[in-house]
């Protein structure tokens, strides 16, 4: 597997398993299971093709930064240098292999491979139904193939990166965003650009290409103290009147976004606040955002958002890769214009008192996608309501 598994290394398994270990938890054909120093061990069974016993698992450790090992656990006895592939078989896509060669061989008869979790696998696993697991013996036996199903997989794995405090970090396995793996915040502003001169704009270095796959900055506003009060990852959690915003009003995908993305909700007397995302994407993923009264919902209604005067367009409902700060009121979001998250633009908004309408009171743009990262807040200023007094 060259792109899920950089080398084979040796299994953590969990010491003393009948006294450590916590409760297993199904989720749909997996379950998870995780030992008192928080090793997490999400697994299924499956089917082969001569009848034999097989175990798919994904486990890891809870240090920061730890290596996501992928076991294959035959019954059929493995040696050294055989070979494994994966396949994921999906509806809407075709399949993708990834391939690994056992450098050693386990207690348990176990292959496993290790290395950073891998998003793309991720994203194939999660959209796919089946995956196919292919062992070359060699010899008289030849070939075995393995199927397990991937339904429950992503719950599994967003339990473990709970468990282990990953959600929101770079080093989660599904819940990943932009926090460091060691949970601490830093914010480093964009490094002071000297004035060039004619002659040295004449002759400058082309910019940086975009690094791939980068987490986006995280925003002054989006202090951790002003964190979710609540997060659900499955469509059944959402209040139905949201659900119903989301299907037939916006066009949402939440059956594929909830599970990757989580919905974020905050309570407040009667009224919570719900900020959902609604459909998949790399950079710019849409969020739209709803109030729901949960002992009258017919008072529901989803919030929209303004674009500045000179725009000449309709209020939208859908923000990209919003933020809601309940303390304040304020929503902020952010649309890139390239992966390398180096330029874009910023809108903020504030919640007026009298009627609870958003107002746009900044609108920040940066056109020049030069490689220099920072936090979009401090990219130049393009609109802003105290415009409007002059």
């Amino acid at each position: 597997m060259t792109r899920l598994c950089i080398t084979a290394i040796a299994v953590l398994t969990l010491t003393d398993p009948a006294a450590a270990e916590l409760a297993r938890t199904p989720f749909g054909d997996w379950s998870i299971r995780c030992n008192d120093k928080n090793y997490c061990i999400a697994e299924t069974k499956g089917e082969s093709s001569n009848d034999e016993a097989f175990r798919l698992k994904v486990e890891r450790g809870a240090k920061p930064g730890s290596d996501v090992f992928v076991t294959l656990r035959p019954t059929t006895t493995l040696d050294v240098g055989m070979r494994a592939r994966i396949e994921i078989e999906s509806l809407d896509e075709d399949n993708y292999g990834y391939f690994g060669t056992a450098s050693k061989i386990y207690t348990g008869n176990e292959m496993t491979f290790g290395g950073d979790a891998d998003r793309d696998l991720i994203e194939k696993l999660r959209l796919g139904e089946d995956a196919r697991i292919e062992i070359d013996y060699g010899g008289s036996t030849g070939t075995l193939t393995y199927w397990v199903k991937l339904s429950g997989l992503t719950h599994a794995l967003l339990a473990m990166d709970t468990e282990q405090g990953r959600i929101g970090r770079l080093d989660a396995i599904v819940a990943w965003g932009g926090l460091p793996a060691d949970g601490s915040v830093v914010l480093a502003p964009a490094p002071a650009q000297p004035a060039a001169t004619p002659k040295q704009t004449e002759t400058a270095a082309a910019p940086p290409k975009p690094a791939n796959d980068l987490p986006p900055p995280v925003m002054p506003s989006q202090d951790l103290s002003s964190g979710a009060r609540g997060l659900v990852y499955t469509v059944d959690e959402l209040p139905e009147s949201v659900q119903m915003m989301g299907y037939r009003t916006l066009n949402c995908q939440l059956a594929e976004t909830l599970p990757a993305y989580g919905a974020q909700f905050y309570a407040e007397g009667d009224v919570e606040t719900w900020v959902v995302p609604c459909s998949m994407a790399d950079a710019n993923v849409p969020y739209f955002m709803a109030i729901h009264i949960p002992f009258n919902p017919s008072l529901d209604e989803w919030k929209e958002f303004e674009t500045p005067p000179d725009f000449n367009q309709p209020n939208h409902a859908l923000v990209n890769n919003l933020f809601f700060d309940p303390d304040t009121g304020q929503v902020t979001g952010t649309t890139y214009y390239s992966p390398n998250y180096d330029c874009g633009t910023f809108e903020r908004h504030e919640m007026m008192a009298e009627s609870g309408d958003y107002e746009l009171v900044d609108y920040l743009e940066k056109s020049n996608c030069d490689g220099v990262t920072g936090p979009a807040e401090g990219w130049p200023l393009s609109w802003t309501i105290d415009e409007m007094g002059n």
